[in-house]
């Protein structure tokens, strides 16, 4: 049999084709009328997909470019922040905050945790002068979801600390109200729900966010200056060049979801992370997390059975490309995402492989298990 690639990651995700043809197609000059109208449809699709009525700015980054800007723009040396570690991009906020001289009080949870609320309350209470509160929606590492929400309560009752929320692979998966739920800083980044390739970040920032920019005349930063790219992209340009080609993508990948709706962009990543949880549940498998995300689910694997052994068999066989675990999980648990631009079809071709693949390495379970889980799911949640 032919394999036919799929990435099935999440992130990068599978290529909307319209990102892609918009993308090829792109020939103009920043400094132009074509450049700034194509950038203030991008503006505006961006604040709805944040759910915000501020500006959201675009950096020509990874989506770390725009999480280094929440940093290095609002934390200096000696300053005092909680940083929320329950998986490998809760460390980099901690590895972050701390390359930058932060006194950081680490919530350290273990992997596949979601952080409680009372935690976050408790470390507020002990550190009143918290400056700000950094946190993942989705640690897509181990496939939790934090209460974001909640913990925004409780930040927003504090004047001086900014709710500084890692949405790299939240947004677009599970609902997002920025403005509703008092969110100052939000990160995202091209290459998830956006279903185009990797290189734009962007950072929403909240009016209290704005009001304290310049508070810390101590700061170190260049290029991720969120002033001077909210001044210069209020007028529809950037500060620097621009990547124009992929600023052309993220329109056609925003008019892709807004025509199709964010809500139901949300509603597609939660019910095909339903079916991957039916089926897993039917084939004897458990999940790692206790709060399972939509927009990847992560699967341990049973026994001393490698976690490699079965990304590389369907990869191999099949061309489905999923996501191992990463640094002490690697090798122990597989991941599968929903995000962005995946759908029923590819949800049940991918649990149909893993059936071969898992089969083949020794796990006992009736034949088709998991599509009957998975097909049952979907049909509850249509119904």
């Amino acid at each position: 049999m032919l394999p036919k690639n799929r990435v099935l990651t999440p992130g990068p995700t599978a290529l909307l084709p319209e990102a892609q043809i918009a993308q090829a197609e792109a020939a103009m000059h920043h400094r132009t009328d074509a450049f700034i109208d194509l950038f203030r449809v991008v503006r505006s699709g961006l604040k709805q997909l944040f759910k915000t009525d501020r500006d959201v700015i675009t950096f020509a980054s990874s989506g770390s470019g725009a999480l280094e800007a929440c940093v290095s723009n609002y934390i200096e040396e000696g300053d005092k922040v909680i940083c929320v570690n329950a998986g490998k991009f809760g460390d980099r906020w901690t590895k972050m905050n701390r390359g930058y001289g932060a006194n950081v009080v680490e919530l350290e949870i273990e992997h596949g945790r979601a952080v409680t609320v009372d935690a976050v309350a408790k470390a507020l209470e002990e550190n009143p002068d918290c400056r700000a509160v950094f946190v993942q929606g989705s640690e897509s590492s181990t496939g939790t979801v934090h209460p974001v929400r909640d913990i925004a309560e409780l930040v927003a009752k504090r004047d001086g600390c900014l709710m500084c929320v890692d949405a790299i692979t939240w947004v677009g998966a599970h609902e997002v109200q920025t403005d509703a739920w008092n969110l100052d800083l939000v990160a995202c980044g091209s290459q998830k729900a956006m279903a185009m390739p990797p290189g734009l970040a962007f950072l929403s920032v909240s009016e209290k966010a704005e009001k304290m920019l310049g508070e810390r005349k101590g700061n170190k930063r260049f290029y991720f200056d969120i002033a001077r790219e909210l001044k210069n992209q209020a007028k529809d340009q950037t500060a620097f060049t621009p990547a124009i080609s992929l600023i052309a993508a993220a329109a056609a990948s925003l008019k892709w979801i807004l025509d199709a709706g964010v809500d139901n962009l949300v509603r597609n990543a939660g019910e095909l992370a339903s079916m991957s949880r039916a089926a897993s549940a039917a084939l004897g498998l458990e999940l790692l997390s206790n709060a399972p995300s939509d927009s990847v689910t992560a699967v341990r694997t049973p026994g001393d059975l490698d976690s490699g052994k079965v990304v590389k068999g369907l990869k191999t066989q099949f061309g489905a490309i999923i996501a191992n675990g990463q640094d002490a999980l690697k090798g122990k648990i597989f991941r599968l995402a929903h995000l962005g631009n995946y759908d029923y079809i590819d949800t049940m071709g991918l649990i149909a492989a893993l059936e071969v693949v898992l089969a083949e390495s020794g796990l006992k379970f009736e034949s088709g298990a998991g599509l009957k889980a998975a097909q049952a799911e979907y049909l509850k949640l249509k119904g």
